[in-house]
């Protein structure tokens, strides 16, 4: 157990399914007082006059300052406009799913967002065999229900239930208390997306207001990752910290979605979210930098000391997820908000707990501690730690990595000039890199890369912080509309058929039939016994020679 994290250790009890089935019934009753808020105070004149701190959650209307509101005004006038957000439905390429052996998995399984989501995230993770990794990333799966993906994939619902039901991966050690967890999340999932098609109409500028307590629950259960943080605590691991690592991938994901959330249908961004900005309705440049420094004092500890923890890995996988999906466009976002950002890192590097950097209303205190000497860098572009790292292992697809996280897309976005071919020739590269560092078996390196070229995104080259202020200027063409896939809706161009029935597929070349029926053990094609081995599990107490390993 760490020092600190005592309010979400407080809040997620044992991390027992009991104790996420009592936090699922109160973050479903917050959402829909949220939402029932909008009918109350009426659809088309939500109250501008906002209390300070509301004894329930809300619903308020927000704005621009007038500052930032001609920024984005002078900013479109000059064509820096941001895209809409994509729909996260690309196929990967033949080379990622060949490289993977991920060629005839159902086509929602190889997007490039779910693949470099949940099965990265698994990958980086571990677990009993292959046969459990891969159930373990189709229960995790159940985030992209929130991506509209049950619309465009009809086989998306049975491909859960079917993971869910997984009898050899129930047999495996907490494999049970990981699927219970899964399966408690889907309807806080389900009901959420179901209040946002009915009021997507309404929620132009728009944001949830509530306290500290209310939002920690809440995001706990908008990670859609409960399966994650589930088996971590039932093995042991932490239950604050493990709580901490699903609600900073909230505030990771939020942090470069800022904008556009300000004018589609999402009301849950943690950004806007706090007091500072939901309290006065105004989004101000001061404001989001003192929440932005906030949630970056919350993940240092996850990122530079806590990084091979299972829930942690799931974070530390974010900043690549942000690059390789076809959604965010970071580089993009960066690119246009760069200007905004700040040039040197933060000195000293700072750390604190969730329930220090906000008060109990649930704004910003402006609190934080320096961070640990021992895991805080000497914030140079390639650190001291990097550069420590990359000698001891001397491998120079681990170089090629770091390059592809942040030397690369540093070298991009300082130029100025927007290039789409570019920005994806650093994403395809980062995802065969990936892939292929997996099938070497370096799991522990690249996930210590990973983790520490997302400390630099918030607080050494501030990326993050550029991609913020690059989503403000969101053109708007998803106002009134829901940012995900909708009914009717096509994915774009497969390189891989959904055959229509998961009857009939294959993992990693062998052939198979559901996940829950007896079938050859799955392998990934190319993948080493060492990629397992050296899983979170098993990697808990590893401390290499280099102090912050």
């Amino acid at each position: 157990m760490y020092a600190g994290y005592s309010e979400a250790r407080a809040l997620i009890g044992e991390g027992a399914t009991a104790d996420l089935r009592r936090l699922s019934r109160q973050a479903q009753g917050m959402v829909a007082e949220m939402f029932a808020s909008i009918t109350v105070t009426g659809r088309d004149e939500l109250e501008e006059a906002v209390a300070p701190a509301p004894s329930r959650p809300r619903v308020v209307q927000l704005r621009l300052s007038p500052e930032l509101a001609l920024w984005k005004s002078t900013q479109h006038a000059m064509g820096n406009v941001l895209p809409h957000k994509g729909k996260a439905l690309r196929q990967a390429s033949p080379q990622v799913l060949a490289q993977l052996g991920a060629t005839d998995w159902p086509a929602a399984l190889t997007t490039t967002n779910a693949l470099f989501g949940g099965c990265m995230t698994n990958m980086l993770i571990g677990a009993a065999d292959v046969r459990t990794m891969f159930s373990n990333y189709v229960t995790d799966m159940a985030v992209n229900y929130e991506y509209g993906y049950s619309h465009v994939f009809p086989t998306l619902h049975e491909l859960v239930q079917d993971a869910l039901a997984d009898a050899h991966a129930l047999g495996t050690p907490y494999g049970r208390e990981r699927r219970e967890a899964v399966d408690v999340g889907l309807p806080y999932i389900q009901d959420k997306i179901a209040m946002e098609v009915a009021n997507k109409k309404h929620l132009k500028d728009r944001s949830a207001q509530m306290d500290r307590r209310a939002a920690q629950v809440i995001y706990l259960f908008d990670s859609s990752v409960l399966g994650i943080g589930a088996e971590a605590m039932a093995r042991g691991f932490d239950t604050g910290a493990a709580m901490s690592d699903l609600v900073l991938s909230i505030n990771s994901h939020d942090v470069i979605d800022v904008g556009s959330d300000l004018v589609n249908s999402e009301i849950m961004n943690s950004f806007l979210n706090v007091a500072d900005i939901a309290a006065s309705g105004v989004v101000s440049e001061p404001a989001l930098r003192a929440i932005y420094d906030a949630y970056a004092a919350t993940g240092a500890r996850t990122f530079t000391q806590r990084w091979h923890e299972p829930s942690a890995r799931m974070v530390d996988s974010e900043y690549g997820w942000h690059i390789n999906n076809d959604r965010h466009m970071l580089f993009r976002r960066a690119l246009l908000g760069w200007s905004k950002a700040r040039k040197s890192p933060a000195r000293p590097q700072r750390e604190a707990d969730f329930d220090e950097v906000f008060n109990a209303d649930f704004r910003t205190t402006g609190f934080s501690r320096p961070l640990d000497p021992e895991y805080a860098c000497d914030g140079e572009e390639t650190c001291n730690h990097v550069r420590r790292f990359l000698l001891d292992h001397e491998d120079q697809l681990l170089d090629a990595l770091w390059w592809t996280l942040v030397t690369g897309p540093l070298e991009y976005v300082r130029q100025g000039e927007v290039d789409e071919q570019r920005e994806e020739d650093l994403a395809e590269s980062l995802r065969l890199q990936l892939a292929q560092l997996f099938s070497k078996g370096l799991v522990v390196e690249m996930t210590w890369l990973l983790a520490h070229a997302s400390h630099h995104a918030w607080q050494v080259n501030y990326l993050y912080e550029a991609a913020m202020f690059g989503s403000i200027l969101d053109g708007g063409a998803l106002t009134g509309k829901l940012d995900r896939a909708e009914e009717g809706e096509e994915p774009r161009k497969s390189t891989s058929a959904d055959p229509g029935s998961i009857e009939s597929w294959r993992i990693g070349g062998s052939g198979c039939s559901m996940i829950s029926r007896p079938c050859p053990t799955p392998t990934w094609r190319y993948v080493s016994v060492r990629a397992f081995a050296l899983s979170a599990w098993s990697a808990y107490h590893i401390r290499q020679a280099v102090p912050f390993m």
